[in-house]
């Protein structure tokens, strides 16, 4: 109905207005924050409880993991959690779903897909495993503020398991019995909506910038200064946790998002020819306003800015790779870089 509405106005030459109205009706629906989250920041949002968050042996679950967990690690965590009654449908390391907004917002959506409902979050260092469970909000905040989390430690994994079945099991009536014999590991997903172009766009001479500030005084001021130096266009630094859908209804066309992860795993998601990946990555840098060429080993954790156009989901990488560590220097080196291609 909502369609046949916007072709009858389309008709008239209103479509734009029409779908202005139509975005503002749907901002509620699409008011998720679009922050992104590391596992340590979903556990500071949490309120956390003594016992396991109600359903969860009767519904389903993903496992995100964090640290140098093994296959065989995994294999003990899957028939453990088979026993207990926990329907862990698939596993995915966090380096891939927890590296900024837009992989985020589509592995929320692939959770929703699968009818997930809560997020099990593991994570090992060379001291322990922590075990945290928490319900999904189905939106790309993953998680509510303040929402009721549980969460367990022990320095050896089969300990930490066995808690785990005993808290469940107490508290609850398992009803998950078609649960997998192993870990589903390897499922992938869509990280944008649109075409990805190794360019940049001149959207950004025309429309005002949205920058997602990080929501630190001290790191929204070093960031404030970068765009005054390398962003000569109008901009504004807008809260991270408004809606796109917002942002458009606001006048942006564009926003700066980047993806935060290890080299090749950033190349790999945002869909670059890794076919002649070597040991390291060369990265294009800017250096005391000279450009530089730098290399990195390809398993380090890197920044890698790009420009999305709001209303068509489009990714817009530049015609360099210019990922660095640093979040300030990666940002820097994109934003000169653009600047040079565009003449502006």
């Amino acid at each position: 109905m909502i369609w046949a509405i916007v072709s009858y106005f389309r008709a008239f030459g209103c479509y734009m207005k029409i779908r202005m109205l139509l975005m503002l009706a749907l901002v509620p629906l699409l008011a998720g924050a679009q922050q992104a989250h590391t596992s340590e920041s979903i556990i500071k949002k949490l309120s956390l409880a003594g016992a396991v968050p109600e359903g969860l042996l009767a519904k389903r679950s993903v496992v995100v993991y964090e640290g140098p967990v093994t296959g065989k690690e995994l294999n003990e965590i899957q028939k453990s959690f088979q026993q207990t009654g926990i329907d862990a449908v698939t596993y995915f390391p966090a380096n891939r779903v927890l590296i900024g907004a837009d992989p985020q917002r589509a592995f929320a959506n692939y959770l929703i897909s699968r009818s997930i409902e809560f997020i099990v979050l593991i994570h090992k260092t060379q001291q322990a495993f922590t075990i945290t469970i928490v319900p999904f909000n189905g939106k790309p905040t993953l998680v509510n503020d303040q929402a009721s989390g549980w969460q367990q430690r022990d320095a050896v994994l089969k300990e930490l398991l066995l808690t785990v079945y005993r808290f469940a099991v107490s508290n609850q009536k398992k009803q998950n019995f078609l649960i997998n014999d192993f870990p589903e590991t390897g499922n992938t997903f869509k990280y944008y909506d649109g075409r990805r172009n190794e360019a940049y766009t001149t959207l950004v001479k025309t429309f005002k910038v949205a920058v997602p500030g990080t929501g630190n005084e001290k790191e929204d001021a070093r960031l404030e200064q970068i765009l005054k130096e390398y962003l000569p266009v109008k901009y504004e630094i807008v809260d991270a946790n408004l809606p796109e859908a917002e942002l458009e209804i606001k006048g942006f066309k564009t926003i700066i998002r980047f993806v935060h992860t290890t080299g090749n795993i950033a190349r790999e998601l945002l869909e670059y020819d890794n076919s002649k990946v070597s040991a390291t990555l060369a990265s294009a840098a800017v250096v005391n306003g000279e450009p530089q060429l730098k290399t990195f080993p390809a398993e380090t954790v890197i920044y890698k800015f790009y420009i999305k156009q709001l209303d068509y989901g489009n990714l817009f990488l530049g015609n360099t790779w210019d990922a660095d560590p640093d979040w300030q220097q990666a940002l820097i080196n994109h934003l000169y870089l653009m600047r040079q291609q565009l003449n502006y």
